[in-house]
């Protein structure tokens, strides 16, 4: 089939030479053969059907500017990659406004609001755990589990009956738990996993937003020093972990723990931990410091909150899941903005304990 003079005239030069080239093979072939014969190899070079590619045809070469060249795929990949990384930055940092301006809301109030936010983190964050471990067919208790983490809760808001709270909540969730999984029919293997992960889990989650809410204390705004020293745990872990991630960015190069976390380094840790002993000594007119006390705190506070962060790395990296969940953009789930709080209370209560006793009575 032959094109006609308006389709010639559309075609690239390279195909109305060829098609020229292809005709006057086919007229010599033919005048050789026959009228009616067609060599195979002019066949074969003969234009396609419209709508088809002719298999004898081959692309045009690209130029490639000497610009272009020199610019390289690597350097494209860099600026995507670096746009990405200002995107996320960007998610992160909008999460994280409105996070502070939640936080700074109940650490303020203080008292049974405290205890209605941590009783609603606590039930979030065993909601995740539990979706985590259902990954790997593991099946705690988990009403078990929220409800010794609420009486941990509890007896941080009764202070008279603490004892007496926490030993009965404990008490009774051992017996109960295990006679759930005794009574369950799974295998023994199983059956202790779950135990075990049932009576873990309040550990994790519940002790330390108990020790939050006892750090805080019931009384209202700015003038407890509650309200102080819980906003130091903030401040330190929050200062840690965003200088940890700015100076690992841009200057991290050795791998602080790469079984666990690949992308922590030693470079970042060093970086967060300066932020940290700043938001220390910042912190530490407020709270009654003394400087050497301040520079001590910040430091395992700093040392705390990312041993908290590679605990919920193993974790996440043993069920096999990047984020906690979703909840939080930029961030993942809410354990994943937890971990590190979680083990740097226990520092800060602590120094609490030493240098304002009142404190926690």
């Amino acid at each position: 089939m032959s094109y006609d003079a308006s389709e010639q005239s559309a075609l690239p030069s390279h195909r109305r030479v060829r098609g020229a080239q292809s005709r006057g093979g086919q007229s010599r072939g033919a005048r050789k053969h026959g009228s009616g014969a067609v060599p195979r190899d002019a066949a074969s070079s003969a234009p396609s059907e419209p709508g088809t590619a002719s298999t004898s045809e081959t692309a045009p070469e690209k130029t490639i500017s000497p610009a272009a060249s020199s610019a390289g795929p690597s350097s494209g990949s860099n600026r995507g990659s670096n746009a990405g990384w200002l995107a996320n930055l960007r998610q992160r940092v909008g999460s994280a406004a409105v996070l502070i301006a939640l936080v700074i809301t109940i650490i303020f109030c203080g008292g049974w609001f405290a205890f209605v936010g941590a009783l609603c983190i606590l039930c979030i964050g065993a909601w995740e755990m539990s979706a985590m471990l259902a990954r790997r067919g593991w099946r705690p208790q988990m009403l078990i589990s929220i409800a010794l983490g609420a009486d941990f809760l509890l007896a941080a808001m009764l202070p008279e009956q603490r004892l007496l709270i926490i030993s009965g909540g404990i008490s009774g969730s051992v017996i109960l738990s295990f006679s759930a999984f005794l009574l369950g029919g799974e295998s023994f293997e199983n059956a202790l996993r779950d135990w075990a992960l049932t009576l873990a889990i309040p550990l994790y989650l519940g002790w330390p937003l108990a020790l939050f809410l006892a750090l805080r204390g019931s009384d209202f705004g700015f003038g407890s020093i509650g309200f102080w020293w819980v906003l130091a745990v903030f401040a330190m872990v929050w200062g840690n972990d965003t200088g940890a991630y700015l100076t690992g960015h841009f200057f991290g190069k050795t791998r602080l723990a790469p079984r666990i976390s690949p992308a922590k380094t030693w470079e970042g840790f060093a970086g967060g931990l300066a932020i940290s002993i700043i938001a220390a000594f910042v912190f530490s007119i407020a709270i009654h410091l003394p400087w050497y006390a301040s520079l001590t705190m910040g430091i395992f506070t700093a040392i705390a909150a990312t041993l908290g962060d590679l605990a919920e790395s193993m974790l996440k990296r043993g069920v096999g899941v990047k984020d906690s969940g979703q909840l939080i953009p930029g961030h993942g789930g809410l354990l994943d903005r937890l971990d590190s709080l979680l083990f740097a209370v226990m520092v800060v209560v602590t120094y609490a304990a030493i240098y304002d006793a009142a404190l926690l009575r």
